[in-house]
């Protein structure tokens, strides 16, 4: 009987699914979990574009306006969560003598405002006498298993544009 036994192979497939199964389902949760952080990654860039390129097309924005173009980066990043999302508008001034002044910067989210003088424009943007809109988003990603990233992941996104204009954009008195 014992013999018997010992060639039986029935049972051999299920035992082989059990030791396969949890890496598998790991390998698949690991993957949804890599393409959530990975779209949330791009949202966050793909808002600080958007919102950069919208107030750069302007030669004036009012703050109402700037708020409004905040609640169309939350449209745009549906159906991610919004609640961790914090944007920037910075518009920049190129002076005479190269120095990067800070006209006005307005903020949605834990960013601070920017004030007084900036020196992280990209050299080819900097041309004396024109601006400069910068558009700042960070995000922080909280996974929706807590198992395969149990830490939350921060992004950060920068981006500077021209003003279609070429020249600084104002906020009207």
């Amino acid at each position: 009987m014992l013999k018997r036994l010992a060639r039986d192979r029935r049972g051999s497939a299920a035992v082989e699914f059990a030791f396969i199964a949890p890496v598998v389902l790991m390998m698949y949760y690991g993957m949804v979990e890599a393409s959530q952080g990975m779209l949330a990654n791009r949202r966050a860039g793909h808002v600080a574009t958007a919102v950069g390129d919208i107030v750069a097309q302007d030669g004036q924005t009012t703050i109402a306006q700037v708020d409004e173009i905040f609640d169309i980066a939350g449209a745009i990043f549906r159906p991610l969560p919004t609640n961790t999302l914090s944007i920037r508008i910075t518009s920049i001034k190129i002076e005479t003598d190269g120095t990067q002044t800070v006209l006005w910067s307005q903020t949605r989210g834990s960013l601070p405002v920017l004030t007084g003088t900036v020196t992280d424009v990209p050299p080819a943007m900097v041309v004396p006498g024109s601006g400069v809109i910068r558009a700042d988003t960070t995000y922080t990603y909280n996974s929706t298993l807590q198992k395969m990233l149990p830490e939350p992941i921060q992004m950060a996104h920068t981006t500077h544009m021209k003003p279609r204009a070429y020249v600084p954009v104002l906020r009207p008195n």
